[in-house]
């Protein structure tokens, strides 16, 4: 079988769904290869993807009801040509570079710095190219204030709220500052980096995957710092005003950005928080004490599909609970 553009708009839906066969996966591969247009489109069609896998998720309290709509969303999202998925995309991705570009451009030599902000709805990944160039992918539920000029400031200073991934711009007369929550921060010149940080987590975690950043935090009354080298991860509790170093390949903690999910000897406690804020979901644990690890790669599996593999591999059971709360935007899913 060879593609043309008739198959490849057949076949698209089908790799992103992750129910693509062994050979339509290799003719998929093959047309990325061609140009970087095309992969650029198969990366924005598994965005969308899952993001209609994370409505199918919130809309359903039991397996036997979420079985019945997946059927009825992948018959109508298929009407829908790939190349419409793409420009939805590129629509959304495109609004904070467009502020930005307003601002830079139209605003007037003269005009005041803005401070703009980028969003991610539960569940959504999105990136940012700030005015220096850097790259910063977010993950669900995050969001990022930064300026729109640089330019007459002494430093580069940006807020992030929930979790990011940072390509920094290297810039010897001008440090990169990334603020969080819980009085934390961290500093670079020019690197790649991780930070997880929600308001809702006492915990603030930084892990470093290439070049130098030193993280600072509240230690009582007295302000500490800590310099990451590459292959580190620093894991801050703002409650006890401790910090942790720890070895990681960084894999686990950076590969959300690329729409997968990597386990690695990870624990229960850290799969279920990783799972939470891909597929926007609570998961209650009737026994927090629990230990279990996990490793392995998910891509476009659904919740159900890697929830059964912890079953298999763990004894662990799941089901979906009814929210006593009607305003409840989240699903929630009990761990037994």
């Amino acid at each position: 079988m060879e593609y043309n553009e008739t198959n490849i708009e057949l076949l698209l839906p089908r790799y992103c769904e992750g129910i693509a066969t062994v050979e339509e996966q290799r003719l998929v591969k093959d047309w990325m290869k061609e140009s970087e247009e095309n992969r650029r489109i198969v990366k924005q069609m598994e965005i969308l993807y899952l993001a209609a896998d994370t409505v199918h998720v919130i809309n359903n309290v039991n397996t036997e009801k979420a079985l019945v709509k997946v059927k009825g969303k992948k018959t109508e999202r298929r009407k829908v040509a790939w190349w419409e998925w793409a420009q939805r995309v590129a629509a959304v991705l495109f609004l904070p570079l467009l502020a930005t570009f307003l601002v830079e451009h139209y605003g007037g030599k003269d005009a005041d710095v803005q401070m703009l902000e980028a969003r991610t709805n539960p569940g959504m990944t999105t990136s940012v190219v700030l005015p220096d160039s850097t790259v910063v992918f977010l993950n669900s539920e995050s969001s990022l204030r930064y300026p729109s000029s640089f330019k007459n400031s002494k430093e580069r200073k940006v807020e992030l709220k929930g979790e990011g991934y940072f390509e920094v711009t290297k810039d010897v007369e001008k440090h990169f500052i990334v603020s969080t929550v819980h009085r934390s921060q961290v500093e670079v010149l020019g690197t790649s980096f991780n930070i997880e940080a929600y308001e809702e987590s006492p915990e603030v975690s930084t892990t470093l995957i290439k070049g130098k950043v030193n993280f600072s935090f509240q230690e009582g009354v007295r302000k500490k710092q800590i310099v990451l080298n590459p292959g580190q991860k620093v894991v801050y509790d703002s409650k006890k005003g401790t910090a942790r170093l720890l070895e990681t390949s960084g894999e686990t903690e950076t590969s959300w950005k690329d729409g997968k999910i990597i386990f690695d000897n990870t624990s229960l406690k850290d799969a279920l928080r990783i799972l939470e804020k891909r597929y926007n979901v609570v998961f209650i644990q009737k026994n927090p004490a629990r230990k279990a690890a996990f490793t392995g790669t998910f891509t476009s599996q659904r919740l159900e599909r890697i929830l059964e593999y912890f079953k298999l591999s763990s004894n662990i059971h799941w089901k979906y609970v009814d929210g006593k709360d009607a305003s409840q935007k989240k699903t929630h899913i009990e761990i037994y």
